[in-house]
């Protein structure tokens, strides 16, 4: 594999880059976990809402389940709060 020059130059001033940001300590991961979150809010109001129960114990505490309409997949579990056991 042959490297340009100006390859070259891109990958050492990256990866120094890098280095000198990870040397100051920065830390990008609670603005990654923002991004998802926001993300992750579009999806579930965009989402079909359907109620459901708890089967883990007894109780049988009443949950709202955020569904994509896309994939039929749950992306989001939540509390009933008009269910009469979680009152």
């Amino acid at each position: 594999m042959q490297i340009t020059r100006r390859g070259f130059l891109a990958l050492t001033g990256t990866i120094g880059g890098g280095a000198a940001l990870s040397g100051l300590g920065i830390n990008l991961n609670p603005i990654r976990a923002y991004a998802e979150e926001l993300s992750k809010m579009d999806r579930v109001k965009a989402a079909r809402q359907v109620t459901t129960i708890c089967c883990y114990c007894s109780v049988g505490c009443g949950l709202v389940c955020s569904v994509d309409k896309a994939t039929g997949k749950i992306i989001n579990i939540e509390g009933d709060a008009d269910h009469p056991i979680n009152q």
